[in-house]
């Protein structure tokens, strides 16, 4: 029970990022106009689950494809990032990996970018 405490736990409050700096620390596009994004994922991952609650919170439409579910989407994956790591979230071809990375950009196009 503890370990998905630590998971799902809020991070304490950091100072606001502008769009750009957080796009340059991750090397992905900036947030800040519209852009072509899908989420590549598995319904039983914690760390997927975590990026689902907030795209829930931040009522984003983002389209996610399943890729236990779709093997052309493990295929495209495999082939966009030499891996199978998920959450993955794709931004114009670009993916972004790691679930807590992935919240910072979408809370940054949810208030900057196109999704605003």
């Amino acid at each position: 029970m503890a370990f998905f405490q630590r998971i799902f736990a809020r991070r304490p409050p950091a100072e606001p990022q502008a769009a750009d700096v957080i796009a340059r620390r991750l090397g992905v596009p900036a947030p800040d106009q519209t852009r072509a994004v899908e989420l590549y994922a598995f319904d039983t991952c914690p760390y997927c689950r975590r990026v689902y609650s907030a795209i829930s919170r931040l009522d984003l439409n983002i389209p996610v494809r399943n890729v236990h579910q779709d093997p052309a989407a493990s295929a495209k994956l495999r082939e966009v990032t030499g891996g199978t790591q998920v959450p993955c979230l794709l931004i114009d071809g670009v993916p972004l990996l790691e679930s807590l990375d992935i919240i910072d950009w979408l809370e940054s196009y949810k208030v900057e970018g196109a999704a605003a």
